[in-house]
């Protein structure tokens, strides 16, 4: 039963009040998370993954996980905790009567690595694109790791920095960090 305030020696007042402060003292661990945005339309290749390189910024990234792409030099996240997070990459692929796809990989911009795709079908006109989301809710990851994505199109395409309002862009969140 705990004692009410004013109770006991002054001595166990004090340590009651020295735990408590100490209590409301301890931060919470904060857990990694990286969002980052595509600032402009990118051209994408027909039949060719074109993975993330110039003109992505992050608009969240405390823990400094991502590592800035240049012409030809594939942009990508680097996992600062090891940990189980959760992987979302949203994009628009405009090509018109085509089929377009995303994919997130995994230490290497290469198809065989991807832990999370997918696909979808643009109409004739081809004016709303393809509307993707990439997502694996929950995948474990190393120090060190690091991710890529990539966006493809059966015609030469355009990657939009948003369709709708909603920003093309990849967000990886810690879920619980070791």
């Amino acid at each position: 039963m705990p004692t009410p305030p004013g109770t006991g020696t002054l001595a166990d007042q004090i340590r009651r009040l020295e735990r408590r402060v100490e209590e409301l003292g301890r931060t919470k661990a904060v857990l990694p998370a990286c969002v980052v945005r595509l600032t402009g339309a990118t051209n994408v290749a027909a039949d060719s993954d074109t993975y993330a390189q110039q003109g992505w910024s992050p608009t969240y990234d405390p823990f400094g996980m991502l590592v800035a792409g240049s012409a030809g030099v594939p942009a990508y996240i680097s996992i600062t905790r090891a940990g189980y997070y959760r992987v979302h990459y949203h994009c628009s692929v405009g090509g018109a009567n085509a089929v377009a796809g995303c994919k997130v990989t995994l230490n290497a911009p290469t198809v065989n690595n991807a832990i999370a795709t997918d696909a979808g079908s643009i109409t004739q006109q081809g004016l709303d694109g393809a509307v993707l989301d990439a997502q694996r809710s929950r995948i474990y990851l190393s120090v060190g790791d690091r991710l890529y994505w990539s966006a493809w199109c059966f015609v030469a395409a355009t990657l939009r920095a948003s369709q709708f309002g909603v920003p093309s862009e990849i967000t990886v969140q810690a879920i619980t960090s070791l």
